[in-house]
């Protein structure tokens, strides 16, 4: 079995120097680090996880919490390239990874005692409207980094959700559409809250005759519900001539749920979504959408849970991570 003493005497630094290197400690530089891993990758060492976690009082272990009841867990495109570049970057820095989910958490009488049963040593919270005992968890010594809004006491780093949308809403109006309706996603999630601000938002800026705007909203982010909010919108006396989607996956939906009325897109509707997951770009017609950097997110909260572990103070803040509007063939200049 290879050591630390095996690594020591290849990379030529002393057996604490390595140990460090490889428990990410912050007195040791990043070039060492990178040398050390490199030589223990070649060689095949395998840490022993239960002496590191005696050697340190650590369990190298962090939490994932998330929460399928949305439709948004870790098999939604967006959350599951979120979670790919933070688990590449905690792995980096020697720790593993357990997933956290709301049916796991009912074992015990809440999501902070079962944390506290596993002894993860932080927790990354991708997702968790309607937790039992978050708000316990968020109080506790436990850090915490979210990637969507919590509470005050957590940092949260997203996507630009207000500005995105607006931006959408606007390219809209300005083809010439004059009814604009929303597809948004449940209002419990603190991103459909935002982008339906941002629609609102527009649709005022932009002086129309129906108030705060024409709103569906689905019961979960997927293809099944943008169907349905879709054919309740075609079932108005006078059907919206754009639509803006909370999702790429409603706007999937919503597409369907026209071409089966005998409705084309873009020719009689014109949408857009919102993510830029993979399948926007092949859907026919190709999806028009709001992309959100998604291995930014992902890459920004594992740096900051890194620093809150080595016992840095990150302040309680939200960071916003800009979008782009990627324009493709689901919108055309309306003309009526």
């Amino acid at each position: 079995m290879v050591t630390i003493y095996d690594i020591a005497k290849k990379a030529g630094f002393s057996p604490t120097t390595v140990s460090k290197a490889l428990n990410d400690y912050p007195d040791i530089s990043a070039a060492t680090k990178m040398k050390i891993r490199a030589i223990a990758r070649e060689l095949g060492y395998t840490p022993n996880s239960s002496a590191r976690a005696l050697a340190t009082s650590k369990s190298w272990l962090i939490g994932i919490l998330y929460n399928e009841d949305q439709g948004l867990g870790i098999r939604h495109p967006h959350f599951s390239e979120i979670i790919e570049k933070f688990k590449e970057r905690v792995e980096e820095a020697g720790y593993e990874l357990i997933f956290i989910g709301k049916r796991i958490g009912e074992r015990h009488n809440s999501i902070y005692e079962h944390c506290l049963y596993r002894g993860v040593d932080a927790v990354f919270i991708a997702n968790a409207p309607g937790v039992d005992g978050l708000e316990d968890l968020i109080n506790s010594r436990i850090p915490c980094i979210a990637s969507e809004p919590v509470s005050d006491q957590v940092t949260c780093v997203l996507s630009d959700n207000v500005e995105g949308s607006k931006r959408a809403v606007d390219y809209l109006y300005s083809m010439g559409h004059k009814r604009v309706a929303h597809i948004a996603g449940p209002t419990n999630a603190a991103a459909s809250q935002e982008r339906i601000l941002g629609y609102k938002m527009s649709v005022k800026a932009h002086d129309t005759d129906y108030g705060d705007g024409i709103i569906e909203v689905a019961s979960q982010y997927n293809f099944k519900s943008g169907y349905e909010a879709m054919q309740r919108l075609l079932d108005m006396p006078q059907p919206p001539t754009g639509i803006f989607c909370a999702s790429d996956l409603l706007a999937c939906g919503a597409i369907a749920a026209a071409r089966e009325r005998g409705v084309y897109i873009p020719e009689d509707i014109s949408i857009i979504g919102f993510d830029d997951i993979e399948v926007a770009a092949y859907v026919v017609p190709s999806l028009t959408t709001v992309r959100q950097n998604r291995a930014e997110i992902g890459l920004t909260c594992a740096e900051l849970l890194l620093k809150m572990l080595d016992g840095s103070n990150v302040d309680p803040e939200s960071i916003r991570i800009p979008t782009r509007l990627i324009i493709r063939n689901s919108c055309r200049r309306y003309a009526g």
